[in-house]
């Protein structure tokens, strides 16, 4: 059968209408494509011409703030809200309040701690008791009216090394030298054995303590620092604006050391000695309202804790431990403990006599080395510890009589020296 034309041409026509449109909608696509393409050109070229001119332009200064926000926050997945800040004063010596957020400093490893005894220039309780005696274990010196002295043990006879008008503190001994702070100047003073006179190491000092090659110390403005002592470079590692600083112990990296606020509350911090460190972490909990006298000697913290009738307990704690042993519950409380070795030594006040009791931590038994009686519960007497030999120095009551009494640890604690115009005698 014949097809109809008519039909025939009309389809023709219909065919080549869609490609004539086709041509067109191709060669419109062609001509965005290119376009587009100059315009990414253009911009590729402006952007390398602005970084190569201008490094640190900021390029999204040109964008839209609000299309910048979008792309990063919907597309990016990030938050460039800026947060809400306040200016804050700075200050070099931060509160304890500010302190407090501190996370806890609760473990230290037991070589940390790992102290000895030979490089030690006193023991910490016997400096936080004003540090008025020492040993070498060949001699000792403590603190007298009159100046520095030096005390031969085998024959119990002394002589006067270093004269001074002045209140003396901090006696260290290290080695061929001598450390030790003059209270009315508040200076550190190094003294070599032998030597006339001592020299000035540094000003402004109120508290000093030596291990080994380091010196620690407490300033009047409430600073804590390391020298080392052959250099004698002060180095300040914290400072406090709070109302009382005071050393509390060393480990082979650290200082330990207490601040007091303005209401009674005493915080316990450390710092590392290499000044690495801003700020101190506290390594205890507050004393609330009471200071419970903390000292560090080798990972064990020592300290008081109150009774109902008015005495204090002993107590000890390893360092990253909760457990806390009593060893007494006897002490008025008015000494720093002293601890050497396995020995402890601690106050004791009862029916007027004041007591230096020595604890031996292994066996747990106890007894008085020496005594001072007619004393009143505000004495101001101190007890120090020289090895062979323990000393008792202070006020029987505030303003009263001030007595200077010795005795050997061999002998009975009635068995005792007294210094009396410049001589010791039984």
């Amino acid at each position: 059968m014949k097809k109809n034309n008519y039909y025939d041409n009309d389809g023709a026509d219909y065919s080549r209408s869609r490609r004539t449109k086709k041509k067109k909608k191709h060669g419109a696509l062609k001509g965005f494509i290119v376009f587009i393409s100059i315009i990414v050109v253009a911009l590729a070229v402006f952007v390398t011409t602005v970084k190569f001119l201008a490094p640190d332009f900021d390029l999204t200064t040109l964008v839209p703030k609000k299309a910048v926000t979008f792309v990063d926050e919907k597309i990016r997945g990030n938050t460039t809200t800026a947060p809400e800040t306040t200016t804050k004063e700075t200050t070099t010596k931060p509160t304890t309040t500010e302190r407090v957020t501190e996370k806890m400093m609760s473990y230290l490893d037991s070589s940390e701690f790992k102290i000895e005894t030979s490089k030690t220039g006193n023991l910490v309780g016997n400096l936080m008791n004003g540090g008025k005696v020492a040993t070498d274990y060949s001699y000792i010196y403590y603190v007298a009216s009159g100046g520095l002295y030096r005390f031969e043990p085998d024959e119990e006879t002394y002589t006067r090394i270093y004269d001074s008008t002045t209140s003396l503190s901090s006696l260290n001994l290290r080695g061929d030298f001598l450390y030790f702070v003059d209270d009315a100047q508040h200076k550190l003073l190094k003294m070599q054995k032998g030597a006339e006179a001592p020299k000035t190491v540094a000003d402004n000092i109120s508290f000093a303590y030596v291990y080994d090659s380091t010196v620690y110390f407490v300033t009047v403005n409430n600073d804590i620092g390391v020298m080392d002592a052959k250099e004698l470079q002060p180095k300040i590692l914290y400072s406090s604006a709070d109302d009382e600083m005071r050393f509390v112990g060393a480990s082979l990296h650290r200082v330990f050391f207490a601040v007091k606020d303005y209401s009674g509350n005493v915080d316990y911090l450390t710092i590392a000695t290499d000044g690495n460190e801003q700020t101190p972490s506290p390594f205890r909990k507050r004393d609330e309202g009471f200071d419970s006298k903390l000292v560090l000697e080798n990972g064990f913290m020592y300290f008081y804790s109150s009774n109902n009738n008015g005495t204090y307990n002993v107590c000890r704690q390893k360092f990253g431990s909760e457990k806390v042993i009593t060893l007494a519950n006897d002490s008025d409380y008015s000494n720093y403990i002293a601890v050497e070795n396995n020995r402890l030594y601690y106050p004791q006040l009862a029916d007027g006599k004041f007591n230096m009791m020595e604890i031996n931590m292994n066996s747990k038994k106890s007894r008085c080395l020496l005594s001072v009686g007619s004393v009143q519960q505000n004495h101001t007497l101190r007890f120090f510890h020289g090895g062979e030999y323990d000393f008792i120095l202070g006020n029987k009551s505030e303003g009263g009589e001030y007595v200077y009494r010795g005795g050997c640890m061999y002998t009975g604690s009635t068995n005792y020296m007294s210094l009396e115009d410049g001589k010791w005698r039984y």
